[in-house]
């Protein structure tokens, strides 16, 4: 039997799952597609997935679970069961119309969920008002397998970008509705184990580890090895971003920087917006998107070079781009940058392995842990 870590990183449209080992083997993969929008769909794709996942090998040792996704998506939860229907979801990407505007000090908040927990409960007052708890992205499939409450946070910095209790107060929600988030806990915590109820349903063994993955970025960043100063990575799914690890935050025109989750390092990005979908569209849209990945890879490269930060021309790609060996020859030689494929194409699930793997107490920390499980399967291009 091999042991392995059930990988889940929950994402917009679908839910990706693995079954992988610290082998640099995927025992098993499954990609299931929601079969409603909302949240409810997620656990029932869970469900599916995990049923897959079995068949595909049965032989192989679920030893931990850890679970990633995206944000920022938000949840109510009415201590209703998971799959009913009922339980109220705004994904990040929905922009609904609220009967009244959005407050100023609202809308020009540093953070990026205060603006949708004041959407939400304006477009869903009562379930508001039932909800136990608001969760935001993958804390419902957690809160789903071990009935524990808690929210997710990659690392200190990224405080402003979500809440506190203050700021909460001052945009206009009472106690009551601060009580209703979950406190924070860091990146691979132990969230707690796979309860009676939620093992019946899913397959899984009653009393399973389950630990808290990051936002999908961020695990893509670790399952990358996109954690040292210099290192780059290319997130290439449906839409596209560049990122590179900093010592020192990095601002120019197209750039965007954010904390990394290592303490005291940045990840600098340059996002191409519906890259992966474009790309099919015409041989038109793929030059054009040839041309932005290129020029993303420029404008990164000659602002860390004004910087005298180093870069790498091997970049690591993850997503779903990775599955088309042309198109990546592609990149590479417009980019003129050697591109790594790693031995999962979906960093994200790797990133979820590393983060069990250091709460299991195999590794100190993510940095060495991506030594030891960020391999490359394939490489294009040249440096």
């Amino acid at each position: 039997m091999v042991d392995t870590i059930l990988c889940i990183d929950c994402g917009t449209t679908s839910l990706k799952a693995a079954l992988l080992s610290d082998k640099y083997t995927v025992e098993a993969y499954s990609k299931q597609d929601f079969d409603a929008p909302g949240a409810d769909a997620w656990f029932r794709a869970l469900c599916r997935a995990v049923r897959e996942l079995k068949e595909k090998n049965p032989d192989a040792g679920i030893e931990a679970v850890c679970v990633s996704g995206n944000g920022p998506t938000l949840v109510l939860d009415g201590g209703l069961e998971c799959g009913d229907g009922k339980n109220r979801t705004l994904l990040w990407n929905e922009n609904p119309v609220p009967l009244r505007p959005m407050p100023k000090d609202v809308a020009e908040s540093h953070s990026m969920f205060i603006p949708r927990l004041w959407l939400l409960r304006e477009m869903f007052p009562d379930d508001w008002k039932r909800a136990h708890h608001i969760f935001s992205g993958p804390e419902y499939l957690i809160f789903a397998l071990t009935g524990t409450p808690l929210s997710i946070l990659p690392d200190a910095r990224y405080r402003p970008a979500y809440w506190n209790c203050d700021e909460l107060l001052r945009s206009g929600f009472g106690e009551d509705d601060v009580q209703k988030l979950p406190p924070f806990v860091g990146m691979g915590e132990f969230a707690g184990k796979v309860s009676a109820k939620s093992a019946i349903a899913t397959g899984l063994f009653e009393g399973t580890f389950v630990f808290c993955g990051a936002p999908d970025f961020i695990v893509a960043l670790i399952g990358t090895g996109t954690l040292f100063p210099g290192m780059v990575c290319d997130r290439a799914g449906s839409s596209e971003g560049i990122n590179l690890c900093t010592s020192e935050p990095l601002f120019a025109p197209g750039v965007r920087t954010l904390p990394h989750p290592v303490p005291g390092l940045w990840n600098a990005s340059v996002i191409i917006e519906k890259s992966g979908t474009r790309r099919l569209e015409s041989e038109a849209g793929k030059n054009a998107v040839l041309s932005d990945f290129a020029q993303g890879v420029g404008v990164l490269r000659d602002a860390a070079r004004e910087k005298k930060i180093p870069f790498s021309n091997a970049l690591v790609m993850t997503g779903g781009q990775c599955r088309d060996e042309s198109w990546i020859r592609q990149k590479a030689l417009r980019a003129g940058v050697r591109i790594d494929v790693p031995w999962c194409s979906d960093g994200e699930l790797i990133g979820d392995l590393i983060l069990a793997r250091v709460a299991l107490g195999d590794f100190d920390d993510i940095q060495e842990a991506a030594m030891c499980l960020c391999k490359v399967k394939k490489s294009y291009g040249n440096i």
